[in-house]
């Protein structure tokens, strides 16, 4: 699958979102991230630089909050191991999924650089819905991207054509609630907007029910769209599937791509490193303080 790099119109929005830094100092910083794994008993030595380089980035170079995410992306595995568990392309959950559900990624970023991650019910008679296999497919999605590049920010395109109420209410509260932990704590990508096309009738009481559970931020970029020509005010449509009024190819051909690129990661699944947690440091908790003694404020993207 070929990721469409950033352009110069991205590259410049990029650096107003304040991810730009000297490389040098960029290396520097993965020195640090480096020789900071070595020294966690609970976690696993990584010295794979371009990784831990998609990570910084995604935190805006700040060197705190990478190891913040970096420490969370490998004992989240552990705490909720359902959600992670046989994620080689031959498992018996992915056969499963599609039968009811398919997902692609967009070749083409917006114009503000952010990838367009699309899942779609399709239409079944024999097929069961999975909510977990859905989540699952998502997360390894993610995994795909964060692996091949700075993810600046994601765009979730959720096609609700053949949904049906049940498919929905599978999405229990606790598996809501994980999901979004494992996106907005376990990853350093930002979701700048959750958007959803053909929806029945019961979908705007279910969203906002389900939005109780996700952070405030995601919570309000979250559109629900009666026609594709509100959808074209948020992703360009020359990038997107013919399917949705797009100009950008057959939806089926994505979703063929992503299947088969998401094999080159089976050895790296099979082989990932785990965080221990038995030996994990017990450190008190205590309140973040700036010098005039209030709570720091929050940088909500």
């Amino acid at each position: 699958m070929v990721l469409t790099p950033p352009n110069q119109q991205h590259q410049q929005a990029i650096k107003n979102l304040y991810f730009y830094k000297d490389p040098k100092d960029t290396e520097e910083d993965i020195d640090a991230l480096i020789d900071w794994l070595s020294k966690q008993p609970h976690l696993p030595n990584i010295t794979d630089r371009v990784w831990l380089r998609h990570f910084l980035i995604g935190r805006k170079n700040n060197l705190q909050r990478t190891k913040k995410v970096l420490e969370s992306y490998f004992t989240i595995r552990v705490e909720i191991p359902e959600l992670f568990d046989d994620m080689t392309s031959d498992a018996a959950w992915i056969q499963k999924a599609v039968k009811v559900g398919k997902m692609s990624v967009l070749p083409k970023l917006t114009p503000e650089a952010n990838r367009v991650h699309i899942i779609r019910s399709i239409e079944n008679n024999d097929g069961e819905f999975d909510a977990m296999a859905m989540c699952k497919g998502s997360l390894k999605t993610i995994d795909y991207l964060m692996r091949r590049e700075p993810v600046y920010g994601l765009v979730f395109l959720l096609d609700l054509k053949h949904c049906q109420l049940s498919y929905l209410l599978s999405f229990t509260p606790t598996l809501t609630k994980n999901l979004m932990r494992c996106i907005d704590e376990a990853t350093p990508l930002r979701v700048r907007g959750v958007h959803y096309v053909n929806p029945p009738k019961f979908v705007s009481r279910l969203v906002n029910f389900f939005k109780l559970f996700m952070p405030s931020k995601i919570q309000n970029r979250i559109v629900i769209h009666e026609t594709y020509d509100t959808l074209y005010e948020y992703i360009p449509r020359d990038m997107l599937p013919d399917e949705y009024g797009g100009t950008a190819g057959s939806i089926e051909k994505f979703e063929n791509d992503i299947m088969e690129a998401t094999k080159e990661d089976d050895e790296w699944y099979r082989n990932m490193p785990k965080a221990d947690l038995s030996k994990r440091p017990i450190q008190p908790k205590k309140l973040d303080m700036d010098m005039t003694g209030t709570f720091k404020k929050l940088d909500i993207d």
